[in-house]
């Protein structure tokens, strides 16, 4: 996930809320995290 953010920027505007969801998932889920980063950059090259 640190390498997609460093090289699309993911994260960097994210508010309060998105950025403390996306460590909960990290710590229950983590593939959800990579599934959801996967889907957004899926969305944006597709």
């Amino acid at each position: 996930m640190k390498i997609f953010a460093r090289l699309f920027g993911i994260g960097r505007n994210a508010t309060l809320s998105t950025a403390i969801e996306r460590q909960r998932l990290a710590k229950t889920m983590p593939g959800q995290t990579g599934a959801l980063a996967a889907n957004r950059l899926g969305m944006l090259i597709g």
